[in-house]
């Protein structure tokens, strides 16, 4: 008899467990959630971006520096 208690409670209290987890599990994966979490990606993404293209800009007016190309005139060839 006595086992049979024990089991039950443990079976339970698993129970229990396992239903908080997967709510907590659910709510995570809400669309609100998601939807917070995929905004936090894009912003990531786009200030990775901005930060890699503000770098090779930096990079390029170094190397025309040191190579001496004149700026005005690759400008002027952009134009075209």
């Amino acid at each position: 008899m006595i086992k049979r208690i024990l089991w039950f409670v443990i079976g339970t209290a698993v129970g229990v467990y396992a239903v908080t987890r997967l709510k907590k599990r659910a709510q995570v994966l809400a669309p609100e959630s998601l939807q917070a979490s995929a905004d936090k990606m894009a912003s990531a993404i786009r200030h990775f971006g901005d930060e890699v293209r503000a770098g090779m800009a930096e990079r390029e007016t170094e190397l025309r520096d040191a190579l001496g190309i004149d700026t005005a005139a690759h400008d002027r060839e952009g134009d075209r």
